[in-house]
């Protein structure tokens, strides 16, 4: 009786969307069928799902949804901005390009364009490769309804970063832009992501970018989570690495309703470095997901990934990594950390990181501590003058700020400092 219940309940959540999902772009049409053919059979992601065993979706669930672009809505980007940095900003509102809010480069080493203006070649040649959508329901729910997306293909190094702001509007909207990044052979790129919401309730953000970084070429994806009230999001990754290539993904979240970020990277090439950076600070009732998977393919590469929160007052804070070593990926370096502090007794951390490993001979690490903050620091700072909201302050500062300080561009590293009140 329950599954059954379920299965409608499912299937009346996708018939919504499709009867609301405007005139999508219908191109890819084999690609959103193969999106469509696994809604037709996945449930709703339950707690009993051990992939979302700290995470319930019933905030999302719970919801009937429209797709609501706005033709040029009135945005003040300064809020977003990055001082002092110079970029190239693509603005998508509602989960649709906004070509007239957008500032596009007019060279031949950074190419931008909508899905539209994209042949089917390049798209099919780099679309759904490494995305779970077969038991994934929410991957396979924005590859059958995707709004809209944007094509970046690095073939240099590019000049300066390109800023991505993703801003959000509506009541009961949903948002699922797509976008393909692409650095090809020798080639360098910088992305910034900065999210931005306004009048938003019970607003759905369901995207999935996907990364292909070429031989020996390097990508730095920076994602700076700061929303207001009134939004879920599911934000979901995915890397794949050539020969002699870097990738680093960099995740700052400091406030949204219910968050859930997914970064899955596979090495595919040999000498390859693979860098998951993250902190995160959830509140109130707030619930903050980081789910994170590094498989390593092939043989003598490197790999780092560094959590760090801060949980307070009745939030929720999860962290699920897992790193795997495959049987021919020999002489492998991987190291794997998460830290927490928990500042109220009704705070919730949940902690597991993993290690899966096939091969012999490998140096591999991982790790996880959950605590309080030591009082005893706090009490030597407030005699020496702090108060002790201050002493707070400077002490988890300090601790999020290792894994602040692996950001490379200063003048984001700065707004970030500002984003978590520690400049």
């Amino acid at each position: 009786m329950s599954s059954t219940l379920t299965t409608n309940k499912t299937q009346d959540f996708v018939s919504n969307i499709a009867e609301n999902k405007l005139s999508l772009w219908n191109e890819l049409t084999a690609i959103r069928e193969s999106g469509l053919k696994a809604l037709s059979h996945l449930e709703f992601p339950t707690t009993r799902d051990e992939y979302w065993k700290y995470s319930r979706t019933t905030k999302i669930t719970k919801n009937e949804y429209q797709f609501k672009p706005i033709p040029t809505p009135s945005i003040n980007l300064s809020q977003v901005r990055i001082a002092g940095l110079d970029t190239y900003e693509i603005v998508m509102v509602n989960g649709f390009f906004n070509e007239e809010l957008s500032s596009l480069p007019k060279n031949d080493v950074l190419e931008i364009k909508s899905f539209e203006e994209c042949t089917t070649e390049e798209l099919t040649s780099y679309f759904s490769k490494n995305l779970d959508t077969i038991s994934n329901f929410f991957s396979a729910l924005n590859t059958a309804y995707f709004s809209e997306g944007i094509m970046i293909i690095a073939k240099g190094v590019s000049d300066k970063p390109v800023h991505l702001i993703q801003y959000s509007e509506g009541d009961k909207v949903i948002s699922q832009p797509r976008n393909l990044f692409v650095t090809q052979k020798n080639a360098e790129l910088s992305i910034i992501k900065s999210s931005m919401n306004h009048n938003t309730f019970n607003f759905f953000y369901n995207s999935v970018n996907e990364f292909f970084i070429g031989e020996n070429s390097h990508l730095h994806y920076y994602n700076l989570q700061n929303y207001n009230q009134g939004i879920q999001v599911i934000s979901t990754n995915v890397a794949t690495q050539e020969k002699n290539s870097t990738f680093s993904a960099y995740n700052y979240t400091l406030n949204g309703d219910w968050i859930r970020n997914n970064t899955n990277v596979f090495v595919k090439g040999e000498h390859c470095e693979s860098n998951l950076y993250g902190a995160y600070q959830p509140k109130e009732k707030q619930h903050i997901d980081n789910h994170t998977i590094i498989d390593h393919i092939m043989p003598n590469c490197e790999s780092n990934e560094h959590y760090k929160g801060t949980v307070t007052d009745k939030a929720t804070g999860v962290f699920n990594g897992k790193v795997f070593v495959r049987k021919d990926a020999q002489k492998i370096n991987a190291f794997q950390s998460n830290n927490n502090i928990l500042l109220s007794n009704d705070a919730t951390m949940n902690s597991k990181p993993e290690l899966e490993i096939y091969a012999d001979d490998v140096k591999c690490s991982h790790g996880s501590t959950s605590g309080q903050l030591d009082e005893e620091a706090v009490f030597y700072l407030q005699s020496r003058g702090l108060s002790k909201d201050s002493a707070t302050a400077l002490l988890i500062g300090a601790f999020l700020g290792e894994v602040v300080e692996k950001i490379r561009i200063p003048e984001l590293k700065e707004k970030v400092l500002e984003m978590y009140g520690m400049e």
